[in-house]
């Protein structure tokens, strides 16, 4: 990085940068909530679509036994599979009930304050690198928890896929 005078960069330069570097990183933050929302809502997809065809397959394995019972190991598994599923059903709704996102600086706030001749332009952006570090912060420990739910998804996927796969591949 190359140095630069202290004084080079005067205050409104600064309160500039430290406004962009906030406005991205707040839309970073943005981007890694809606991805957390993408991945539940795929592998929620995938896991009901998964149970509902291993559900298919086990009921025509069943009829190729010539209506003997499964085997006790292979209706285990499903049932490892159901709970699963429905653990995975449960944090996904957990997940989805995190809501209570920051939409800091308010808007209607922001143009008041840039109609009003007493804040100059600096004044502005620092409010506004303020607002965005805040919403940041808040949003922060929400994605936090999201993402514990998201990853609790992804591990009962995880259990769900291997007890079904287990099950049909018994018999």
């Amino acid at each position: 990085m190359p140095k630069h005078d202290e004084d080079e960069m005067d205050l409104e330069g600064k309160l500039t940068t430290a406004h962009k570097v906030s406005e991205e990183r707040l839309a970073a933050l943005w981007s890694a909530i809606d991805t957390a929302d993408t991945k539940t809502n795929v592998i929620l997809g995938f896991a009901s679509i998964i149970l509902i065809l291993f559900a298919g397959f086990y009921s025509l394995g069943n009829q190729s036994l010539e209506n003997k019972a499964l085997p006790v190991i292979c209706v285990l598994l499903f049932s490892i599979a159901l709970v699963a599923y429905i653990v995975l059903l449960v944090l996904s709704i957990l997940s989805y009930r995190i809501r209570d996102w920051s939409y800091r600086p308010d808007l209607k706030t922001l143009i008041e304050n840039s109609k009003n001749e007493k804040y100059n332009k600096a004044n502005i952006e620092a409010w506004v690198a303020d607002e965005c570090e805040s919403a940041f912060s808040a949003n922060l420990i929400l994605l936090r928890n999201k993402s514990k739910k998201t990853n609790g998804v992804l591990y009962a996927f995880a259990v769900e896929t291997v007890a079904l796969a287990s099950g049909l591949a018994l018999p």
